[in-house]
């Protein structure tokens, strides 16, 4: 899914999502199956398979001397137990040759809250390789204000239910500009997701938010 500069509508940057086609149901969306992966622990699995598949696209375009544009990836919570998260992500990164900064790593809330220490050690370690972290889903948390304290990210990812219908007089436009005047205080890119309509992109606009990203799109 595209990600689009708020400023000049360039398409600067991307999302890989995960869909199920299965041969009799059609396409799944991940909210039916991602749940039972996470139960089993077989979205460790899904995960290392999706980002190989961004290494090796990313790598393939460098190869024929595309530009490239960032594709950030899923972080699941079960990989606060994967003690080999760094060195997955860092042999994908000389496998394919591609620079870390170009494969942002997207992590919720859920992430930090079943090993908060060893997630938190492992995200500062990949930063210092030069990968970016983006908090996704951000505002729908208990917390999610005292996790931007804790770990500050590159990257601030606005929840969908925020978006979804703002109009310029409710509390989501309030909630939207407070995030953008904190996270650009400290020097955090705010990505606003979720949008969906041309009503709902034309209240954003004056904003500031960075980047945007939704089905409009």
């Amino acid at each position: 899914q595209p990600k689009v500069d708020m400023r000049d509508g360039r398409v600067i940057g991307g999302e890989a999502l995960v869909r199920w086609k299965h041969p009799e149901k059609g396409l799944v969306p991940p909210g039916e199956f991602i749940p039972v992966l996470e139960k089993n622990g077989f979205i460790i699995n899904v995960d290392e398979y999706i980002w190989e598949k961004v290494f090796a696209y990313l790598g393939k375009l460098r190869k024929e001397g595309r530009t490239l544009i960032p594709v950030s990836i899923n972080v699941s919570r079960l990989h606060a137990y994967d003690e080999k998260l760094t060195e997955t992500l860092l042999r994908l990164r000389e496998e394919y040759d591609v620079l870390p900064e170009y494969v942002p790593l997207e992590l919720t809330e859920s992430a930090f809250l079943e090993d908060e220490v060893g997630m938190y050690r492992r995200m500062e370690s990949l930063r210092e390789r030069g990968f970016l972290v983006s908090m996704d889903d951000f505002g729908t948390g208990y917390s999610s204000l005292e996790m931007l304290k804790k770990m500050p990210a590159d990257i601030v990812e606005i929840d969908r239910a925020f978006v979804h219908g703002v109009d310029a007089s409710n509390f989501d436009e309030s909630f939207i500009q407070f995030i953008v005047a904190i996270c650009h205080k400290v020097n955090i890119e705010v990505c606003a997701e979720g949008v969906e309509t041309e009503a709902e992109f034309q209240i954003l606009y004056p904003m500031n938010v960075d980047t945007i990203q939704g089905y409009y799109f």
